[in-house]
């Protein structure tokens, strides 16, 4: 009866620890993979956010002011900033990205798109003439960026 007793006990703590060890397991790749990911994947809905919420800004320089010019320069430098800083905050993100089933670009593009972002912002102060003639070039860069980020183009 004892041998019974034993092997119960037994039964009970191996399972006690096979719990604990996925328990474990999951947790750390939740918070070094999952999350992370998940986090880049926010920061790109950022973009989108910030080029529908100052499309105005954006592609109307008649209608630019210095403290919307501002406001939209700050929202563009900060998804840039965002991109780089979570896109880093991912170990092995080349590997770790098929997670997402393709859902999330590679490193190179999302590189590219914070570069472009980075380039754009500087075109929301233009008011004169330039603005106009930039506008061309403007549409290329958001086009690019939701290119590289995989995001839908705004209709």
């Amino acid at each position: 009866m004892t041998g019974t007793l034993t092997t119960d006990v037994e039964r009970i703590v191996w399972g006690g620890l096979a719990g604990i060890t996925v328990y474990v397991i999951g947790q750390l790749l939740s918070k070094f993979f999952i999350e992370p990911l998940h986090e880049l994947r926010k920061a790109a809905g950022e973009v989108r956010f910030n080029l529908a919420f100052h499309a105005p800004t954006i592609h109307t320089p008649i209608g630019r002011s210095e403290e919307i010019s501002e406001a939209a320069r700050q929202a563009l430098m900060k998804s840039s900033c965002d991109l780089i800083a979570k896109l880093h905050a991912v170990p092995g993100f080349t590997i770790v990205r098929h997670l997402y089933f393709g859902a999330l670009p590679n490193t190179r593009d999302v590189g590219a798109a914070a570069v472009q972002l980075r380039g754009f912002s500087t075109y929301v102060h233009e008011k004169s003439d330039k603005a106009n003639e930039n506008i061309e070039v403007i549409n290329k860069r958001v086009a690019k960026i939701e290119s590289l980020l995989r995001l839908k183009p705004l209709e």
